[in-house]
């Protein structure tokens, strides 16, 4: 495209505008790639505070919004083939929730899904999700936040018993049928690579 950047970014506008780009991406889909990777990203918008989808960020003050994307794994990059736009103005008129964004973003690719895990970062380890994922059986890895040693998520056993998270660095823990929370139903597996500071 040989024009300037300003009348070459409004044709690839007008493009946008005619085709179906959620149809397209999904010929991305990569359907032998082993995972689904999910991921939020914080994108500004600092010039359009006024365009209808652009709310405010996590720090309350840069006009913005959150684009959920989903990608598999491609020649050692992740190739996107899905999206949800979401933002504090969006949800705000839409009386839903950031949880209810992201739901809606799974079950929209369910089908392609399959037996393909949705890999989803520790941001989305939060039991209503898990709920959701479970009932609709969309195979799931969700790296825990354990945040502060004392406010560890709650789990148990089978038996009702509490389940200590310890893991000695180079060491692998797998604990199948542990409940999040007392409630959902999930394998837990601990991994600790020597080199790296914290456990997975």
């Amino acid at each position: 495209m040989r024009e300037e950047s300003e009348r070459n970014y409004k044709m690839i506008q007008r493009f946008l505008q005619l085709v179906g780009m959620k149809q397209l991406l999904l010929r991305f889909y990569q359907e032998d790639a082993g995972v689904v990777i999910g991921d939020p990203t914080e994108m500004e918008r600092y010039r359009a505070p006024k365009t209808s989808y652009v709310g405010t960020l996590s720090n309350g003050k840069t006009a913005g919004y959150w684009l959920m994307l989903l990608s598999t794994p491609f020649r050692g990059r992740s190739q996107p083939f899905s999206f949800v736009v979401y933002s504090s103005r969006t949800i705000g008129a839409q009386s839903n929730s950031r949880n209810q964004e992201h739901f809606r973003c799974f079950v929209a690719v369910k089908n392609l899904l399959g037996d393909h895990p949705l890999v989803l970062d520790r941001e989305f380890s939060y039991q209503e999700l898990m709920e959701e994922l479970y009932i609709e059986q969309i195979q799931f890895g969700i790296r825990l936040n354990l945040g502060d040693q004392h406010k560890q998520p709650r789990l148990i056993d089978e038996d009702g018993e509490p389940v200590k998270l310890f893991i000695r660095p180079g060491k692998t823990i797998i604990r199948p049928n542990v409940y999040y929370l007392g409630t959902v139903k999930v394998n837990l597996i601990g991994y600790w690579r020597k080199s790296l500071s914290e456990l997975l």
